[in-house]
């Protein structure tokens, strides 16, 4: 074999892969409202499905990147890839809201392995750093794709076969992956750079599974009652013993020492902002659209099309911005029109046009675009190529934790307006709850612009400063 036809082999693996992994992140969530009714269970039981994904995603993912670094990363992406094939029949052959969740969490473990792994191999595959943007671009096109097939597939697999199908969708693309991974990628690994955590692990899990739980019952057991405050109290001890097992490591799981730099730090909680508000508006809105306007799976897929279509040309252009003007424009750009949009359909209950709510998701999906790329690259230049599966599984670690914390705190805040709902008054106090939602996604998307925009306030670049380290970073200047 060539090394052209490998090299395209491996992209097309690598770029099917990541298409399958985010893929699960939208087709759910049309899907949630008949799983509701088969399973019978609430909007709760909808955030657990979607957040038992996110919370091993988010927080696997750095253990899934340094994985790949240390024992090889064709090796760990192949394992992720049998892994996500078999939590997807498991979550299709699931008979309770018990063991989809179970499948749900296989999922994103095996997610946790193959986003950073594909990013990886990206990086190890074209190491030019002008040219790796431009890939890095494609790849959020193709992320983009699956943002954009997955409400419609979605749609068009429940209105046809029933939820199921939805899970066994994956296993085709799969097996076809590993098949075609197998032959064209090439193994690499740098075990002197990357080292296991366990500690450090399940800290990370404990810290996100706690929160996320404790927010997710408040519904429950409410904001100030003692089983809700020992939950938080709890997630902020272990938040704390993990940041202290990880600044002691000589390598580990979570860089924390790079916190420190305030480009990197800004990058990273700039994307749990926009995984806060973008992804988590994005599920509440697929519910919405069913169980209070009454639309179909499919319907409510072709009406979010303007969003997810919006995405794939905006990725595009992300990394094209990033190869000649670097990361930092193209982030404040797409958080600022994200932000703005969500403000916007705050109204989405006033009865105007859907022409207007349709402008409005192609403006979120546009901003959305040119946002998500670009952090990845930011990230890779603060780090040497030996540790690019760390730096983009922390980046995309931070968006996913923040996905999780948006569908968590959001949906509560939905949950608490339809807490006496009966017949006559769901309607209406559902669209009164998706206006609250929405204007906290918004401000919560804002406050990661405005931390992006005072980067070069807080930080100006002496000529020393811009003087970059290595030849990656001169390439991609923040």
């Amino acid at each position: 074999m060539t090394t052209t036809n490998r090299r395209r082999g491996t992209l097309i693996a690598t770029f099917s892969a990541t298409f399958i992994a985010l893929l699960d992140l939208t087709i759910v969530a049309v899907a949630l409202p008949v799983m509701q009714t088969d399973l019978d269970t609430t909007i709760t039981g909808s955030q657990w499905i979607v957040d038992a994904f996110s919370i091993c995603l988010a927080a696997c993912m750095l253990s899934g990147g340094s994985l790949g670094d240390r024992f090889g990363r064709k090796r760990w992406f192949l394992i992720g890839m049998a892994l996500f094939l078999a939590g997807s029949l498991a979550c299709a052959l699931a008979p309770t809201l018990t063991a989809l969740v179970a499948g749900r969490g296989v999922q994103g473990v095996a997610a946790a392995l193959l986003v950073p792994g594909t990013l990886s191999i990206i990086g190890q595959t074209e190491p030019d750093p002008a040219r790796r943007a431009r890939l890095l671009g494609y790849w959020g096109m193709c992320a983009s794709a699956a943002v954009l097939a997955g409400p419609i597939i979605g749609g068009l697999l429940v209105d046809g076969f029933g939820w199921p199908a939805i899970f066994l969708i994956n296993l085709p693309i799969g097996v076809a992956v590993i098949l075609l991974g197998s032959r064209t990628i090439a193994e690499s690994a740098d075990p002197e750079h990357a080292s296991l955590d366990p500690a450090g692990q399940v800290l990370g899990i404990l810290t996100l599974g706690i929160l996320i739980y404790a927010i997710i019952e408040t519904r429950a057991n409410g904001w100030g009652s003692p089983t809700t405050i020992t939950l938080l109290g709890s997630a902020a001890v272990s938040a704390v013993a993990f940041a202290i097992v990880e600044w002691r490591q000589a390598k580990p799981m979570l860089p924390v020492r790079l916190f420190a730099d305030f480009r990197f730090a800004t990058v990273n909680i700039a994307s749990i902002l926009l995984g806060f508000g973008a992804n988590g508006a994005f599920i509440l809105l697929s519910l919405y659209f069913q169980q209070a306007q009454g639309h179909t799976a499919l319907v409510t897929g072709l009406l979010l099309v303007p969003m997810t279509a919006a995405i794939m040309p905006a990725s595009v252009l992300a990394g094209r911005l990033t190869a000649t003007r670097g990361p930092r424009l193209p982030m404040l750009i797409g958080y600022t029109l994200t932000g703005c949009s969500l403000l916007a359909l705050a109204t989405i209950g006033g009865g105007h046009p859907y022409l207007v709510t349709a402008v409005l998701f192609a403006l979120n999906g546009l901003g959305q675009g040119l946002a998500i790329t670009p952090a990845v690259a930011a990230t890779l230049q603060l780090v040497p190529r030996q540790r690019s599966g760390i730096a983009s599984a922390t980046v995309n670690t931070a968006r996913q934790g923040g996905s999780a914390l948006g569908i968590a705190g959001l949906g509560t805040i939905l949950s608490h307006r339809l807490a006496d709902a009966d017949e006559t008054t769901f309607r209406g106090l559902y669209g009164t709850g998706m206006r609250d939602v929405m204007l906290t996604a918004g401000v919560a998307v804002l406050v990661g612009a405005v931390l992006l925009a005072l980067q070069r306030v807080r930080r100006p670049a002496s000529p020393h400063q811009r003087r970059p380290a290595t030849a990656e970073q001169a390439q991609l200047p923040l």
